[in-house]
């Protein structure tokens, strides 16, 4: 039989385990999940700008505004081209499929599409119709 110290010293090790194991799971379960990242805030331009110079929240905001406001006059430039970016688009994603395996082809693909859905939804959010830029 153990010393009445030693069933005590167990007894208190035993009790600040569990405090410590009940305590580790509450800060677990009640703490906030992280903000999910928008990625595709974050590989913007002024998103870039924001992470690699340290702007304010007002700074990013203001540069959204300006590049918002000279959106219409890029895409005026652009239109002409669209045609020739388009066929330079569909030769190159050949390109990079010709040197993928079955399987990644597969994912390469979905990727494409999904890329293709999620610009025909930011476009139409912004009133430009699906597919257009």
């Amino acid at each position: 039989m153990l010393p009445t110290s030693k069933i005590q010293a167990i007894g208190l090790l035993a009790a600040v385990a569990a405090i410590g194991f009940a305590a580790g799971t509450f800060s677990r379960t009640s703490a906030a999940a992280p903000a999910p990242i928008d990625w595709r805030e974050r590989c913007s331009y002024s998103g870039m700008l924001h992470d690699r110079l340290g702007l304010s929240d007002v700074q990013r905001d203001s540069i959204r505004a300006l590049m918002r406001a000279q959106r219409p006059a890029m895409r005026s430039l652009m239109t002409p081209l669209q045609p020739q970016m388009d066929s330079l688009r569909s030769l190159m994603r050949g390109e990079i499929r010709a040197v993928l395996t079955p399987d990644q082809r597969a994912r390469y693909d979905s990727l494409i599409a999904r890329e293709r859905d999620e610009r025909g939804r930011g476009d139409s959010a912004r009133g430009n119709g699906p597919g257009g830029r």
